[in-house]
């Protein structure tokens, strides 16, 4: 682990435990000396918004309402795109042979039910 990542890590673990993350600081410090020497003095870690949008989003495919299989799809599928993909799905067509396919619940980003009797 990166010696920059693992002060991160202390310096936002520092409100939560201050003695053991205090403690650890130092040990951290004796091997590779930083300034300012205290934790408790360090910046709070800048975050990047570009890592907050997601572009993917894993959705459950149920088969009467029991979870068959998990599929990862782009987060601006359509429901008509969800609905191809579950019923393309061969975990779900595995529960389905057979049957009628009476209907299929589409909640968009949520997860997709196919209900079959």
């Amino acid at each position: 682990m990166p010696v920059a990542a693992l002060r991160t890590l202390l310096v936002v673990l520092n409100p939560f435990a201050p003695h053991l993350s205090s403690e650890l600081w130092e040990t951290l410090g004796a091997r590779f000396p930083v300034s300012p020497n205290e934790i408790t003095e360090q910046r709070w870690p800048q975050y990047g918004e570009e890592f907050l949008v997601e572009s993917e989003v894993e959705i459950p495919l149920q088969v009467n309402g029991k979870v068959r299989d998990r599929v990862t799809v782009p987060i601006d599928a359509t429901s008509a795109d969800l609905e191809a993909i579950a019923l393309a799905n061969t975990r779900v067509q595995e529960f389905i042979a057979g049957k009628t396919v009476r209907k299929v619940v589409v909640i968009p980003k949520k997860l997709v039910n196919v209900v079959a009797n």
